[in-house]
């Protein structure tokens, strides 16, 4: 499946959406880049397919990370990655995780709040008001709310659909949010690698 997160293929982490992260890595944690790699802590080594040892991480079990798109996109799966090689590198893999979709455009907002009738959940406060700030008739809607596991050691790739009533609902998104809601019970988070999948809005005209 094609993957829209990317940033060879345009794709790009939102800084207003994304949580606050450390520049360089912890002095104490032994990371997997080597000397020539990525040095800094980029969101965009979530994003990257050619750095697969190397992964974004927060310094908390909790955090968010704002996804922008090269164009809008139908988004029918969402999948999210892991290194399983060793068991020390599995506690801080991400577990609850929620993907939200960035509702914009007139046609789509029509189609939105039939669809989320009833949602009492939300992105975090610090994503609600920056979205806010940059596009205050926007709203953000629930995808997918999923579980990934590390354990699973022939499956480091896990992909999700989302829910059916976002697909029927034909909505596309120039943007999302993945929200760590909490890990596997490390101090830290590490994200290594997030694909999103389904068909680029150009392609449907």
């Amino acid at each position: 499946m094609q993957d829209f997160a990317l940033v060879s293929s345009g794709a790009f982490y939102v800084p207003l959406l994304t949580s606050k992260f450390d520049i360089t890595p912890s002095s104490w944690h032994v990371w997997r880049q080597t000397a020539d790699q990525h040095k800094s802590n980029s969101p965009n080594l979530a994003l990257t397919a050619d750095l697969p040892e190397s992964c974004w991480r927060l310094p908390q079990s909790r955090g968010h990370l704002g996804i922008g798109f090269k164009s809008p996109v139908i988004i029918t799966h969402v999948s999210i990655e892991h290194l399983t090689q060793s068991s020390s590198s599995l506690l801080d893999a991400p577990r609850d995780i929620v993907i939200w979709g960035f509702i914009e455009h007139a046609e789509n907002l029509q189609r939105y709040r039939p669809v989320n009738l009833g949602v009492d959940d939300g992105p975090p406060h610090a994503v609600i008001e920056a979205s806010r700030r940059q596009n205050p008739s926007g709203s953000f809607i629930k995808l997918v709310h999923v579980e990934y596991s590390p354990f699973d050691h022939e499956s480091p790739v896990q992909t999700f659909p989302v829910y059916q009533d976002i697909l029927r609902s034909g909505f596309d998104f120039g943007l999302i949010v993945v929200e760590i809601r909490g890990n596997w019970g490390a101090i830290e988070t590490c994200l290594y690698r997030v694909r999103v999948h389904g068909k680029d809005i150009r392609d449907e005209l």
